[in-house]
């Protein structure tokens, strides 16, 4: 099996980074997601430049701190003081409504296009793939196709399709996420035990390691979920298993180069 192990939200804060470059270091995983609109993101780059291995796209950011783009410019996504709204204001406003429309396409694509920008500036390069962060409407996936198809970016949902990539049976993750679930939580059992996942060709294992301070909890409620997502990609038994089943870690720059 070839396996792409993904580990979401780079430059969220200082603390998920470092767990982040930890991860590249001494565990599994082969892709990160870059917040470039948040102000932790410079020092990210920073830390990942000596992992070159890693392929380095971006996470559109359109719930926590403030956007990249003129708040003005994209009113269905931000509060009054220019922060955007949060996960949980727009599930609020999704129940009060009935539907989803209020988030506005052209917000989207004038906040993505503004984050490729960002991500341009701190990198020198563009995004190596596309991936969406905790909240998603029908105007948000079209405002990535877009932004895809405008700068020849692959978005991870299609490529994960393209290529039949399986996912694992079971996830440890939940919304809500209670902190006590998150302790609770253990990510290496859903992956090592699940034997039907080893059946595909190609695998997908999507995690959120890091360490944990102060700033990550005003802007996510995946918090102590993050150094157990860091403790499974680390441990000696993910290795162990890595190894005993002959698997061999790939990114998506390897995926394209099967095209």
């Amino acid at each position: 099996m070839k396996l792409i192990i993904q580990s979401d939200d780079l430059g969220i804060s200082e603390a998920v980074s470092c767990g982040i470059a930890r991860a590249a270091r001494e565990g599994a995983i082969t892709c990160t997601g870059l917040f470039s609109n948040m102000p932790t993101a410079p020092f990210a780059v920073e830390l990942m430049k000596q992992y070159s291995q890693i392929c380095l796209g971006e996470d559109f950011n359109l719930v926590a701190g403030y956007p990249c783009a003129d708040p003005a410019s994209i009113p269905s996504l931000v509060q009054t003081d220019g922060m955007f709204l949060t996960s949980e204001m727009h599930r609020e406003i999704d129940r009060r409504d009935g539907h989803q429309e209020h988030v506005k396409e052209e917000d989207c694509v004038t906040e993505m296009e503004a984050q490729i920008h960002r991500f341009q500036e701190l990198t020198g390069k563009l995004p190596e793939y596309l991936h969406g962060h905790s909240y998603s409407t029908p105007a948000v996936w079209s405002a990535m196709e877009t932004i895809g198809k405008r700068y020849d970016i692959p978005l991870v949902r299609d490529l994960l399709k393209e290529y039949e990539v399986t996912r694992l049976q079971k996830t440890w993750n939940q919304k809500p996420f209670s902190l006590e679930d998150q302790m609770a939580a253990d990510p290496i059992s859903c992956i090592v035990e699940d034997t039907e996942f080893l059946s595909g060709k190609i695998g997908f294992i999507g995690t959120h390691c890091g360490y944990v301070d102060s700033e990550l909890f005003g802007v996510s409620t995946y918090t102590l979920i993050r150094n157990r997502d860091l403790q499974a990609v680390t441990s000696e038994t993910m290795a162990q298993w890595i190894q005993k089943n002959n698997i061999e870690l790939i990114s998506y720059r390897d995926l394209l180069g099967l095209r």
